[in-house]
């Protein structure tokens, strides 16, 4: 691809903007990993921004805040189908996903309670958000479900999950 007059990013995901910006080449990375995997409000989140222009595919070798790393990470119809995530400190792995999972096996997950017990997942406190009486609000925006999951690991286990059927 031929950049005229800067600007932009080519095909391999490096910055086009003269002269050479590192900042460039590694922001859009990170602004696509963000897509697939974020963890920093005390979950393992998988999927949370898929573009629908992504039906399906799928990504590996991402890490996760917690010493985790999203081995593999696989979706069809713009939905999770599986993931692999290695443990490489153990400790409590709080997965949050917009489907429903169970282990490889089929085998339940505990459902996410309270706070993550996991010292290497802060959760920053969110203070209200300070809204004008005047302002016109639109109508409330529904999320979408999401199930969250807490699943005890030891270091160098590999956690197996799919989609509930």
């Amino acid at each position: 691809m031929t950049m005229t007059g800067g600007g932009g990013t080519y095909p391999n995901l490096f910055d086009a903007h003269p002269p050479f910006q590192i900042d460039g080449n590694f922001g859009c990375t990170a602004g696509l990993a963000q897509l697939f995997l974020q963890s920093q409000d005390g979950a393992v989140d998988l999927l949370p921004a898929l573009p629908d222009a992504w039906p399906q595919g799928g990504v590996n070798g991402l890490r996760a805040q917690g010493g985790f790393e999203v081995a593999e990470l696989n979706w069809t119809g713009g939905k999770l189908t599986d993931a692999r995530i290695l443990s490489r400190l153990g400790g409590n792995l709080r997965v949050r996903s917009r489907v429903a999972l169970v282990r490889q096996n089929g085998s339940a997950l505990p459902a996410a309670a309270g706070g993550n017990p996991n010292p290497l997942f802060p959760t920053p406190g969110i203070p209200a958000p300070l809204v004008s009486p005047e302002a016109k609000l639109p109508p409330p925006f529904t999320l979408p479900p999401e199930f969250t999951y807490d699943i005890p690991t030891k270091p160098g286990e590999t956690v197996f999950l799919r989609a509930a059927s």
